[in-house]
């Protein structure tokens, strides 16, 4: 009995035994992570040789029927980062069904060179890695923009890319503004925030855009912009030939003194709308007028700092004994090119 065991052994030991069944084991990319825009390779491994196997790499592309003894390579470019499911499945005598993740990063910047002018006509250089050795863009893009600007002259590298903001962008105020870069496949990197100088406007205000109140009982001899008597001063029987009338800019006013009175001294106060979008103050144009008699040359001091979004002015003034003055001036505000100052 033991003999007739012992025999069995040997039978089963010493016959030859199936080949090994063909399917897929694994599936492993190379460089892991992957980077986008840039040729990765992707190694299935298995045993034997299959007729065919189906893979998934993940971003809609499917390759289909890849025949061959393994390991089986497959050459892909990712358009952009992110994590991307990987599937290899056996077909027909082909076993096994393997999945990975492949994580892809893509072009990051890192930071923005300090000496750096972000303005128009202004030159951006970002350090970064992963842009890629073929140009892509910079791109700008303001509060509220769904779409950005493309930056000019470009240069760059896989580590940097450097461009000019044109110069005729307009319409923008100072802020903080986003920029990124897209890679030559289309791949998208983080966004760094910036802060973004407009260029800037000087505008004279309008007449009517200005108010004024006056220390002086405005009538026929003391107005100041639009309020008081628009008719002659007739004081000591002097006509001149001026009056109160509305220029295209700027603020004004007259005052008038009659004989052996002890004359009168003032001042009128001048205030401009409420400015937005980073408009101020900038400063005031020296006076011009018309002067008889006995007079005082007005003065004027600011009520605004340079910058305020208040802007006001105020005049001194003193006639005597048949003086008259008639006094006009420019306000000055700056802001941001091609932006709205109300």
């Amino acid at each position: 009995m033991q003999r007739r065991r012992l025999i069995l052994s040997l039978f089963y030991l010493l016959a030859p035994q199936g080949a090994q069944a063909a399917g897929v084991t694994s599936i492993t990319p190379n460089p892991s992570p992957g980077i986008a825009c840039k040729l990765n390779t992707i190694k299935i491994a298995g045993a034997g040789t299959c007729s065919g196997v189906q893979f998934n790499l993940g971003d809609g592309t499917n390759i289909v029927n890849l025949p061959g003894t393994f390991p089986l390579l497959v050459y892909h470019t990712y358009r952009s980062a992110g994590s991307y499911p990987l599937t290899a499945q056996g077909e027909g005598q082909c076993a096994g069904a393997v999945h990975a993740s492949l994580q892809v990063i893509g072009p990051t910047i890192t930071s923005v060179f300090p000496f750096s002018v972000i303005k128009p006509g202004g030159s951006i250089i970002l350090q970064g890695e992963n842009f890629g050795s073929l140009p892509g863009q910079i791109v700008i893009r303001f509060q509220g923009q769904l779409i950005g600007t493309n930056l000019e002259n470009i240069q760059w590298g896989d580590a940097f890319a450097a461009g000019t903001i044109p110069q005729g962008i307009s319409g923008q105020p100072d802020q903080r503004a986003s920029i990124y870069v897209v890679a030559s496949c289309g791949a998208v990197s983080n966004s760094i925030t910036a802060q973004f100088t407009a260029s800037r406007d000087l505008v004279a205000l309008p007449f009517d855009d200005i108010g004024c109140s006056s220390t002086a009982t405005l009538g026929n001899s003391d107005a100041c912009q639009k309020n008081g008597s628009y008719g002659t001063p007739l004081e000591c029987a002097l006509s001149p030939t001026f009056g109160l009338e509305p220029g295209p800019t700027g603020f004004q006013g007259y005052h008038a003194s009659g004989w052996g009175f002890s004359g009168e001294a003032g001042n009128d106060q001048f205030s401009g709308p409420s400015l937005k979008n980073g408009w101020g103050f900038a400063s005031a144009s020296s006076f011009s007028g018309d002067y008889i008699g006995t007079f005082y040359q007005p003065t004027y001091w600011f009520q605004s700092s340079v910058g305020d979004a208040n802007p006001k002015v105020s005049v001194n003034w003193q006639a005597d004994n048949c003086g008259l003055i008639f006094y006009y001036a420019d306000i000055y505000i700056s802001g941001p090119t091609g932006v709205p100052y109300q």
